[in-house]
């Protein structure tokens, strides 16, 4: 048995325009230097589909599927089953011609815990497209209804802003004081699917909010001053804190932080932005080690630069 083929996506964080990037505003998207790798192989001896996903050559998640209909014969994890049965039938539905010969293995690995929230769900996606060679913002569509801006940074080089069903725009982040930017894990991860199903639901969404945060991305590609670019933190938050009527996360959570503290995505889980002048990074990591959470990252170690 050898290996046929070898594909690559990136994880992903969202600057900004959390929320609103659902209703087509201009947001700041950053793949990761973190992402997911799968391989694909035929093993003549096997009748089924074989599915094994790694983490730290520890195997996180496994299936075996029929290889006529992608029923789940056996697996570690039913809803990550599911999931995946769903993604194989939305290829289908897309490419009727699709299909997976007897024996056929992947073997994913992902590179970056799971329960980060950087993009297990979307990379496996955009995996899978490049796999069958379909359109992965459609099958987003079919299968999580998200606002496709993870797909996008699955295969981006760099930052990009994005807005839903435009074309995709390289930016550069040049910002310099990158090295006083840094990126810590909540402790709480958020099913993204239910985060976004709750939001559409609840929340209307004014025009007057979309070209509101629209411009504040604007200003954080442009913001080269890191005072300027903490205000346009307080004010971003601020907008997105009266839309989704809960409290801020600085606020809430972090008030005697020397610096500003911006969500990333879903409020109240994954990913958050610390920005400070004040602090080293050793002073950071301590400040978030006493509050509990012991996973802090640099922004140059995470966020992928293009070259």
């Amino acid at each position: 048995m050898s290996f046929r083929s070898t594909y690559h996506a990136n994880g992903k964080l969202l600057l900004t325009s959390e929320y609103l990037v659902l209703h087509g505003a201009k947001a700041i998207a950053m793949p990761l230097n973190v992402g997911q790798q799968m391989a694909v192989s035929i093993d003549s001896e096997r009748k089924n589909i074989l599915w094994q996903a790694f983490y730290q050559n520890q195997v996180w998640f496994s299936c075996e599927l029929d290889s006529a209909d992608f029923s789940v014969l056996a697996t570690t994890d039913p809803g990550k089953a599911t999931t995946l049965v769903r993604i194989l039938q939305a290829i289908r539905s897309l490419n009727p011609d699709f299909s997976l010969a007897p024996g056929t293995s992947f073997k994913t690995t992902i590179e970056a815990n799971p329960e980060w929230g950087l993009g297990s769900s979307s990379t496996l996606l955009s995996l899978l497209s490049q796999f069958a060679n379909v359109d992965p913002f459609v099958m987003n569509e079919m299968v999580f209804q998200g606002s496709g801006f993870d797909i996008a940074c699955a295969t981006a080089d760099g930052p990009i802003i994005y807005v839903r069903n435009k074309a995709i725009e390289p930016v550069t982040l040049d910002y310099p004081f990158a090295d006083q930017l840094f990126l810590i894990y909540s402790g709480r991860k958020k099913r993204t699917a239910t985060e976004i199903s709750a939001f559409l639901k609840e929340k209307k969404v004014s025009k007057q909010q979309v070209e509101e945060v629209s411009l504040l991305t604007d200003e954080f590609l442009r913001c080269r001053d890191q005072n300027e670019f903490n205000l346009l933190i307080r004010m971003h938050e601020a907008l997105i804190s009266k839309l989704i009527e809960r409290i801020a996360i600085k606020p809430e959570l972090f008030a005697d932080f020397k610096g500003e503290v911006k969500s990333l995505g879903a409020w109240g889980g994954d990913f958050f932005l610390a920005s400070t002048n004040k602090w080293t990074f050793e002073e950071v990591r301590k400040y978030f080690e006493n509050k509990g959470l012991m996973t802090v990252f640099k922004w140059n170690d995470l966020i992928l630069k293009r070259q």
